[in-house]
C-alpha cells in the first residue's frame, strides 16, 4: 500500500503536545512519521487539512439496541434486531471521528467481532459485557421478578454477582465472552428503580476480589459511582476508572490523584436526560434522581479538573438510532461540558484521544497518540477546535476520518 503524507497547519499529538505546520505519514495501517513539514519524508500522496489529530476514543457508552431511555426496554429488544440497530450507530459513531471505543454494558464484545472481520463500519470496541452488581443493585431491574431476571439469557445488562465466589464467576463469564474491560457498580444509579445513587454496593472484599480477579487477566475495572462511599470504596480495592463520579469532593479527588485513577463524568448524559424531561419516556423516578444530583455533578466536575484528576470523555450514551433522547454520534459534545467547568481545550482533547487509550490498559496497545507506530486512526478538522472546542463536535467541520489507515470521510489525492 503506497504511504499517504497529511500536511497540517497544527498538529496535535493527543498527549498536549502541539506541532505547528506538521505532518504525519502512514503506511498501511501505522503511523511512520509525525513530526515538523520540514523533516518529514517525501511520498507520492499528500493532502492538506487545517487541524490534525488522533482519532477520537468514547470512553463510556453501550450498545443495547433499545430506542427508549429505560433499562427495561434493553430486555425487551431482540437480540438479532439490537444488533442491526447497532449498527447504524457504528457507522455514526466512525462517520463523527469516533475510531475506538470502550463500551462499559452491553453487546459490543459481539458486535467487535464483526467489525474486525470487516464486514460493517464501526469504532474498534473494546466491550465489558455484562455489567456485575448486587442483587438489588443498580446492574439489577428491580421491576422483574428475580427468578425470571436470573435466567434471561438475553439481556445485555447485569450480571447479578453476591459474594466472592459469585464475584469471581461474573468476571470469568464476562471473560469467557472475549471482555476487554470489567464494568462493575460501586454504588446506585439514576436509570434503576429502587436503590440510591449515594449507597455504596457490593461490600469491601467484593470489589477487590471483582478487581484481582480482573487484573489477573490483565483487564482493568471500570466503577459506576456516584457516592462517595462506592467511590472511596473503588479506589481502595484498585479500580482505575471511576464512572460519573457525582458525588466526588476535594480528599476523593486527591486520592484520584494518588491512585492514578482516571475520571470520566459522563456529563452528557445527564444534561440530555435533565434538558428532556418534560417531552421524554425516561421514567419518573429516573427523572426524580437526575434533578437531585444535577447540580452536585457539575460541583464534583469543577473539583476533579481544579485537583488535577485525570479525566477521560464519555458520554454514557446507551439508546439506539436518531430519535431518542440522545444519539451516537454526538458524542463529542462531551467536551464542551468539560470545558465549561473550567478544562483548559487542549486538555479537554487529550481526554478524548491520548487519555481515552489509558482507560483500557495495556490492550489498547498503541492507540489514542499521533506517533511512530501508533494505529493510524486520525481526524483532520477545517477549523481548530483550540479556538472553539465545539468544532470538534460539528459534523460540517470534519474534513477527514481515518481508521487503520482506511479513510473513512475525506478522499486522497
Amino acid at each position: 500500500m503506497d504511504a499517504l503524507k497529511i500536511d497540517t497547519d497544527t498538529l496535535f499529538i493527543g498527549d498536549g503536545e502541539i506541532i505547528k505546520n506538521g505532518s504525519v505519514v502512514l503506511e498501511g495501517n501505522k503511523i511512520t512519521y509525525s513530526g515538523e513539514t520540514e523533516h518529514a519524508p517525501s511520498v507520492k500522496k499528500e493532502l492538506y487539512v487545517p487541524f490534525l489529530m488522533p482519532g477520537l476514543w468514547e470512553a463510556h457508552c453501550h450498545f443495547s439496541g433499545s430506542l427508549t431511555a429505560s433499562v427495561e426496554s434493553w430486555l425487551m429488544v431482540n437480540p438479532y434486531v439490537a444488533a442491526a440497530r447497532s449498527t447504524w450507530d457504528l457507522k455514526e459513531l466512525l462517520s463523527s471521528g469516533i475510531t475506538s471505543v470502550r463500551e462499559v454494558g452491553g453487546i459490543g464484545v459481539y458486535l467487535n467481532r464483526v467489525v474486525e472481520e470487516g464486514l460493517i463500519d464501526g469504532p474498534r470496541i473494546y466491550g465489558a459485557g455484562n455489567v456485575l452488581g448486587m442483587t438489588g443493585g443498580h446492574s439489577d431491574v428491580h421491576g422483574i421478578p428475580l427468578e425470571i431476571y436470573r435466567t434471561w439469557g438475553n439481556s445485555p445488562l447485569g450480571e447479578l454477582v453476591d459474594g466472592v465466589s459469585g464475584c469471581l464467576k461474573g468476571v470469568r463469564k464476562q471473560l469467557r465472552k472475549g471482555a476487554e474491560i470489567i464494568k462493575v457498580c460501586a454504588s446506585g444509579g439514576v436509570m434503576s428503580e429502587l436503590d440510591h445513587p449515594i449507597h455504596q454496593q457490593l461490600s469491601d472484599l467484593e470489589l477487590k476480589t471483582i478487581v484481582e480477579e480482573a487484573h489477573r487477566a490483565d483487564r482493568l475495572v471500570a466503577a459506576h459511582c456516584h457516592g462517595s462511599p462506592g467511590i472511596k470504596a473503588a479506589l481502595n480495592a484498585g479500580v482505575k476508572t471511576i464512572e460519573h463520579g457525582t458525588y466526588l469532593d476535594e480528599d476523593l479527588a486527591e486520592l484520584m490523584v494518588e491512585k492514578k485513577a482516571i475520571l470520566v463524568p459522563t456529563r452528557y448524559v445527564i444534561e440530555k436526560l435533565f434538558a428532556s424531561s418534560q417531552n421524554s419516556n425516561v421514567p419518573e423516578y429516573a427523572m426524580e434522581k437526575l434533578k437531585n444530583l444535577y447540580e452536585q455533578h457539575k460541583s464534583a466536575m469543577k473539583i476533579a479538573i481544579k485537583t488535577g484528576v485525570k479525566i477521560a470523555m464519555g458520554t454514557d450514551m446507551f439508546v439506539s438510532g436518531p430519535n431518542g433522547v440522545f444519539r451516537h454520534g454526538e458524542n463529542a459534545m462531551e467536551l464542551k461540558y468539560l470545558v465549561e467547568a473550567g478544562m483548559k481545550k487542549e486538555d479537554a482533547l487529550v481526554s478524548a484521544t491520548g487519555m481515552g487509550a489509558k482507560t483500557v490498559g495495556s490492550l489498547a496497545k498503541k492507540s489514542g497518540l499521533l506517533k511512530v507506530g501508533y494505529d493510524a486512526d486520525l481526524l483532520a478538522l477545517r477549523n481548530s477546535p483550540l479556538e472553539n472546542i465545539e468544532y470538534i463536535s460539528n459534523r460540517d467541520k470534519i474534513s477527514l476520518v481515518v481508521k487503520l489507515g482506511k479513510i473513512i470521510v475525506g478522499e486522497s489525492k
